[in-house]
């Protein structure tokens, strides 16, 4: 009874946890007009889950938040607005392939595919190296696409994670507001966290 006790109270510490942090996620964003707030928004999110997976559970999550967003607000406003010239960008791509045909569609479709797949790994893993070095934007694309290439394991979990994830709010909508960017965040930092630690000892940023 003391260990299931024990495991209740943890679990409901962390279901705490991340509301608080998915409710400052929303405040902070909607403090930026959502356009100029979701990025470093999500940006001090993101710092504070990773000190949480690395162990620093004592942290002011308020303060650490505020304090995020303000130091990354310029640089977070430029990465999110990069992945979002880079997602216009395939959405372009894609209405343009659609109006052609024969060998050349095949051609651009192949390649658009794999575009997409790389835009897919730079959403999931820019957010966590971008927290976890402290790196310009640019620079936090280039070492994305490194960790998620490098790690097609964690890519799997982290996507079948996200599936499993959208299909609960689905069926439960009253979740989001509570839980959508905390957990989503939680899981793509902790398993990019898994393979951040096998860089750190190699990694100098250029």
């Amino acid at each position: 009874m003391g260990s299931l006790s024990g495991w209740l109270y943890r679990m409901c510490e962390w279901i705490t946890r991340l509301v608080y942090v998915n409710l400052l996620w929303i405040g902070f964003s909607l403090i930026g007009l959502l356009l100029f707030g979701i990025g470093p928004a999500t940006s001090s999110m993101f710092t504070v889950i990773r000190k949480w997976v690395r162990g620093q559970e004592d942290i002011n999550v308020f303060s650490t938040f505020r304090k995020t967003y303000k130091k990354d607000f310029w640089k977070a406003n430029l990465l999110s607005f990069l992945l979002i010239v880079g997602g216009c960008l395939l959405y372009i791509d894609f209405l343009f392939i659609g109006q052609l045909e024969g060998a050349v569609m095949s051609l651009l479709s192949g390649l658009l595919l794999l575009l997409t797949m790389l835009y897919i790994v730079i959403v999931l893993y820019v957010f966590p190296v971008f927290v976890h070095f402290e790196l310009k934007p640019w620079q936090s694309i280039k070492y994305a696409i490194h960790l998620g290439v490098s790690s097609p394991l964690s890519m799997l979990i982290i996507v079948a994670s996200l599936l499993l994830m959208y299909y609960v709010t689905v069926y439960i909508p009253a979740i989001i507001p509570f839980f959508s960017g905390s957990i989503v965040s939680f899981i793509i930092m902790y398993r990019a966290d898994i393979s951040l630690r096998k860089l750190e000892t190699k990694y100098i940023p250029t």
